[in-house]
């Protein structure tokens, strides 16, 4: 039997503005330096907290497709808020992550009502969201570490293609959080 892979993934994210994306680079340096952790960055221009996973495929979207998922995320509404990384550790498969601070429970939120609304009733809810950034994979385990605190504004919600394998992220769809019912969990506290 011939196994197919996926060659094409659609997720929601938070993406981090240029001039944080360089602070990101120039701490993940320092970091790696003093503690001496080595592997396979993450491309600057692929940094992001992914806030749900739409799923995989092995033929890309198609735009009626993507028009769809914009307009069933658009229900989701939020203002800007800040997010503010304080925290960085190892997570399974190799993944070094930035992680809590300010901002994890909107980001929560944000996640939450995206499941909600393009979910289909009855289908299993995915794990547990964890608000993270992935730096870097290394098979080094690095337990939970205080950081400076990377901080920065989120004023949109992006929908990314990724070709898998091919080091290729496309934003094609954006929806900007503007002022309006505030979303929260009671609870989170990471």
């Amino acid at each position: 039997m011939i196994t197919v892979r996926p060659t094409d993934r659609l997720f929601f994210a938070v993406i981090p503005d240029e001039k944080t994306v360089e602070a990101i680079c120039r701490e993940r340096r320092k970091f790696c330096e003093k503690i001496g952790l080595s592997g396979v960055e993450v491309l600057p221009e692929h940094l992001h907290v992914t806030l749900w996973h739409v799923g995989d495929d092995i033929v890309p979207p198609t735009s009626g497709e993507i028009d769809a998922l914009m307009q069933r995320a658009s229900a989701v509404e939020a203002p800007p808020f800040e997010i503010s990384f304080r925290r960085a550790k190892s997570l399974g498969r190799g993944a070094f992550v930035l992680f809590g601070g300010k901002g994890s429970a909107s980001l929560a939120a944000i996640s939450t009502r995206l499941r909600d609304v393009l979910t289909r009733p009855g289908a299993e809810k995915k794990r547990p969201f964890m608000p993270h950034m992935t730096l870097l994979r290394s098979e080094t385990i690095v337990p939970p570490r205080a950081i400076k605190p990377i901080a920065w504004t989120a004023r949109e919600i992006v929908l990314v293609h990724s070709l898998l394998g091919k080091t290729i992220h496309r934003h094609i769809g954006r929806l900007p959080l503007r002022p309006g019912r505030q979303l929260s969990l009671p609870g989170f506290d990471f």
